[in-house]
């Protein structure tokens, strides 16, 4: 019998390689495909790029795709979880920004064998989201696709005072987390509801100094907030809320790791941080750490150790 941390080790491995293999890949596009417009503020390396609208809004620009056997499995998933997840990542983009999500472009490719009701069921899900959110649906595309995959362009709206970037936190601004993590994979990933109202309160009590959204896990989404804003962080392990639906032999990693809680994870000056709420309707606020002026990223426990090192364990292409 292979032992769980030979597993974990293997896992870790493979991971750490396919995650460098996307960073690398993030870094050519970005190198090869900056603009020089300048009605773009904000290109390539947020949850969404950020175009001039008017004297008071830019328009946001975001897109995701959900693909079987990556983001979920066909077989043991409906058409209808399919199609509510795809708009709501997207709108969770939007989110993160402090902005209100408008109108939507929605690709779809499945096998030539795929039945109609598939599409309808798919549909049946994104429909549901544009109509809590009010999104307008104007256009896609069908194709032929030997795996199926949902991809969709998502085009919002943010007021410039409110918008919040990934790149404008400070050393010593303390990290905040809504929600609980881990364990989103069994559910969650397909039934939560983006946090368009949350960011918006929070950002009207107290102006967030960076924020992004938890797709990756949060081990992998802070240390890109942390390494967007030229910062390191410490976070509390004993702090983290974990979810219910964690792994119950390791709850904490699983809080850092799994991936799709589709939180927001975002920074405040101490200065203002006592305007944080404990809870936004039902959601709670938890302060969890951090940023720190040197480059590292920690974990700290409550005995007092620290573990230096931080592992991403979701990764979209294993």
């Amino acid at each position: 019998m292979i032992s769980s941390d030979y597993h974990w080790y293997s896992r870790e491995k493979e991971i750490e390689r396919n995650d460098m293999e996307e960073k690398q890949i993030i870094r050519w596009i970005k190198d090869h495909c900056t603009t020089k417009q300048k009605q773009v503020r904000v290109g390539i390396g947020d949850d969404a790029a950020v175009v001039e609208y008017d004297k008071e809004n830019y328009l946001l620009f975001t897109t995701d795709i959900v693909v079987d056997g990556v983001h979920f499995i066909a077989k043991t998933t409906s058409p209808y979880q399919v199609g509510r997840k795809a708009l709501s990542v997207n709108i969770s983009d939007i989110a993160a920004m402090g902005g209100t999500p408008l109108y939507a472009l929605v690709s779809i490719g499945m096998q030539q064998k795929t039945k109609a009701l598939v599409y309808e069921g798919i549909y049946k899900g994104i429909l549901e989201m544009a109509k809590i959110f009010k999104v307008g649906i104007i256009g896609g595309n069908l194709s032929r696709s030997d795996v199926l995959f949902v991809d969709i362009f998502l085009i919002g709206k943010v007021r410039k005072k409110d918008i919040v970037l990934r790149s404008t936190a400070k050393p010593d601004d303390l990290l905040f987390v809504t929600g609980t993590l881990g364990g989103a994979q069994k559910e969650k990933q397909f039934s939560f509801i983006p946090r368009i109202k949350e960011a918006k309160i929070i950002i009207k009590k107290t102006k967030p100094s960076a924020m992004i959204d938890i797709s990756d896990g949060l081990a992998s989404d802070a240390k890109k907030l942390a390494e967007a804003s030229n910062c390191g962080f410490e976070i509390e392990s004993w702090r983290i809320p974990v979810s219910k639906d964690a792994d119950v032999q390791d709850r904490i990693s699983s809080a850092l790791y799994d991936g799709e809680d589709y939180e927001l994870l975002f920074t405040v000056s101490p200065k203002i941080a006592k305007n944080i709420p404990e809870k936004i309707n039902d959601t709670q606020i938890t302060k969890i750490g951090r940023l720190t002026k040197k480059k590292t990223f920690i974990l700290k426990n409550k005995d007092g150790t620290k573990s230096k090192t931080f592992k991403e364990k979701f990764s979209h292409f294993s």
